[in-house]
């Protein structure tokens, strides 16, 4: 007998032909890395192989159940589509981050969870480059490790510095495989700034803050690069400013733009309560938004979006971003037009199958939406 007669049908053909699109997906927990004390990546695939094709950059919205409530956050995939069969994000355990807490403290190998995406304008397909300049911050590091593993991967001839800032040696995310990657290929130059080490700890890079002479001296040709960064809001001001100071072309600026639900999200659900209340006081005039498959219709000014009518009647339509990134509140528009200002987070696709994303789209007449 064929030792192959003995093995199982399905084991022979693992792999089909079903690529991953912008939608929700069910994805199972395959692999846990501990990154640093602080920093878990998580991998996921498909429980029938799917190909993850993404562009470096992008990120996914997770769909979560914590406490018996539903919660949506967005990551950053942190692998290359060049590992087409699973993806994987990498998070911090914030001391106050609810959703991250339990995916450290919760998620296990064969855990099932819901994921969005993928979608986002920050990526390095869509703005390519012969020679590029990462700037990354702590856990910002995952987007530009994306495409950096892709162009190396793929055997890129694209000439890319790495410039890497962390607290302390013991917060470098990812150390080991960039160090790598700088050792095998000649157009990969790595630096890393440490902001301090601590007792114990030695380090004999570059230490303290990322400053504009410290940028010159890592890449004095940055004004002919193209620029990818991501990290916390105050890095990315600070590289901003550095820039503009140096006379960058700011069109080959690139950042990373979501993070936490803005306060104007957070207090969004919080007006909307408030106007509810007094809504039946007030004459109304504006746009009539009716909700379809509910039977409810309110009416809002053109300055408000549809997930504010649909908070005001109390009609459950997800939302993570608030910002037209994640693509988590897409809805289908049944008639009438909206003004929808997205970052990214809607395909041209979806958009002419009539969908649109309701935190970003304000109403220019009558409309009637299906959740």
């Amino acid at each position: 007998m064929n030792e192959l007669d003995t093995v199982p049908e399905d084991r022979l053909n693992p792999v089909n032909t079903q690529t991953w699109a912008n939608g929700r997906h069910l994805v199972r927990c395959v692999k846990v890395i501990q990154e640093t004390h602080d920093v878990k990546t998580f991998c996921f695939m498909a429980q029938t192989p799917i190909m993850f094709f993404f562009k470096p950059g992008q990120f996914v919205t997770l769909e979560l159940n914590i406490g018996g409530e539903q919660v949506m956050r967005s990551y950053t995939i942190s692998s290359s589509p060049s590992v087409p069969y699973s993806f994987s994000i990498t998070v911090k355990r914030l001391p106050k981050g609810v959703v991250s807490t339990w995916l450290h403290d919760n998620l296990r190998v064969d855990d099932e969870i819901a994921v969005h995406g993928p979608v986002g304008n920050f990526n390095c397909i869509d703005y390519s480059t012969d020679k590029a300049l990462f700037l990354s911050g702590g856990v910002g590091i995952t987007p530009v490790m994306s495409m950096a593993r892709w162009w190396y991967d793929t055997n890129s001839a694209v000439d890319m510095k790495f410039v890497h800032s962390a607290q302390t040696p013991k917060d470098i995310i990812f150390l080991k495989e960039l160090e790598l990657m700088a050792s095998r290929i000649d157009n990969f130059e790595l630096s890393i700034i440490c902001e301090r080490y601590d007792i114990g700890e030695s380090w004999y890079g570059y230490r303290g803050f990322l400053t504009k002479s410290l940028l010159e001296l890592i890449a004095p040709d940055v004004l002919q690069r193209e620029v990818y960064c991501c990290g916390p809001t105050p890095y990315m001001k600070a590289v901003r400013a550095m820039l503009a100071d140096i006379g960058f072309d700011m069109s080959r600026y690139h950042e990373e733009s979501f993070g936490e639900t803005p306060p104007a999200a957070i207090e969004d659900a919080e007006e909307s309560a408030e106007l509810a209340l007094i809504a039946e006081e007030i004459p109304q005039t504006g746009f009539c938004v009716e909700f379809a498959d509910e039977g409810m219709s309110v009416t809002i000014n053109d300055s408000e979006t549809i997930h504010a009518a649909s908070t005001k009647l109390g009609i459950h339509v997800p939302k993570a971003c608030g910002m037209g990134i994640c693509g988590s509140c897409k809805v289908k528009l049944l008639s009438g037009n909206v003004n929808m200002e997205h970052n990214g987070g809607i395909s041209e696709e979806e958009i002419e199958e009539g969908y649109i994303l309701s935190c970003c789209s304000k109403p220019l007449d009558d409309v009637s939406i299906e959740t």
